[in-house]
């Protein structure tokens, strides 16, 4: 296929009413795509088109920008809670390899199971201490330390994705040991990271989130799987997972998480459709930490 010119604002528009979208106000609607690239606009209007290629009856342009609006906001909110996340687990898996192996333990092919690629992991490392060359923790180490770092600085370069696979490639026994401080088994825990890895990503590139498919469901405790609405692939499924890794801060994850995320789909609710990212309808009572918390 031959590659699309571009078009301008007005050209966008025209194209989209061909299509059977209402423009009501084009001013406001160019200054619209001014901010957000029409190409990321046309991934939320996915859910609007039908067979023939034309928009469904009566959809305007500003059902479509309050969707777009509802991401932002969306992706801020998970955004603050991956933050959190991030920042206990670094803690959780620094305290523990280094209290098991030593400072710098993690330089040791030997303290890692079978599937762990060290060389792979100290290129990715060394690559994260040049990205972050300017950053104090990197100029102290480097002149105080002859550029060497515990554990503890080390995990402050990782990203999530490194923390990730630096989790998946340690023993048994480590994963173990990490795991219990979150209520679940090593098992469930590797794949929680995995989630929270890829939801990072597509929040830091500021990626759809509304009406999307993930690749990989994460593993949940059975009585998700009685939860009406949780569909496979689902956003919902990876909430829950941010959910369960707040369990050590419930009251925090109700107030800061579910009571805003609430009064965001109240603020949006006449754009956007809870089906369209696996919610059940009782959604909010089970996001909520209302009871002890029970392993896996």
């Amino acid at each position: 296929m031959e590659v699309k010119k571009p078009t301008t604002y007005q050209e966008q528009l025209e194209i989209l009413r061909s299509r059977g979208c209402k423009v009501d106000d084009e001013q406001k609607a160019i200054q619209f795509l001014r901010r957000t690239n029409y190409y990321r606009l046309s991934g939320y209007l996915i859910a609007f088109r039908q067979a023939d290629g034309n928009y469904v009856e009566k959809l305007t342009f500003e059902k479509v920008a309050s969707i777009c609006a509802f991401d932002q906001e969306l992706r801020a909110l998970i955004t603050k809670a991956i933050s959190e996340i991030e920042i206990s687990i670094k803690s959780a898996v620094a305290y523990h390899h280094g209290h098991t192996y030593g400072s710098l333990g993690y330089l040791n092919s030997d303290n890692f199971n079978e599937n762990h690629d060290h060389e792979r992991f100290i290129e990715k490392f060394e690559s994260a201490v040049q990205n972050n060359s300017r950053a104090l923790i990197v100029s102290h180490h480097k002149r105080h330390y002859q550029g060497k770092f515990p554990i503890w600085a080390a995990t402050e370069l990782f990203t999530m994705s490194m923390i990730s696979i630096f989790y998946a490639d340690l023993k048994t026994g480590d994963k173990k040991a990490i795991a219990v401080d979150y209520a679940t088994d090593y098992v469930h825990f590797e794949s929680w990271l995995h989630s929270v890895s890829v939801l990072r990503n597509i929040c830091a590139h500021h990626s759809r989130l509304y009406n999307i498919k993930f690749h990989q469901n994460p593993k949940l405790p059975r009585h998700y799987a009685k939860i009406d609405g949780v569909g496979t692939y689902s956003l919902f499924k990876q909430i829950c997972v941010l959910k369960l890794l707040h369990a050590n801060w419930q009251d925090e994850w109700n107030n800061a998480f579910v009571l805003p995320l609430a009064a965001l789909l109240e603020k949006y609710g006449d754009a956007v459709l809870l089906d369209y990212m696996g919610f059940p309808a009782n959604w909010e009572n089970a996001l909520s930490w209302r009871k002890t918390i029970k392993k896996t």
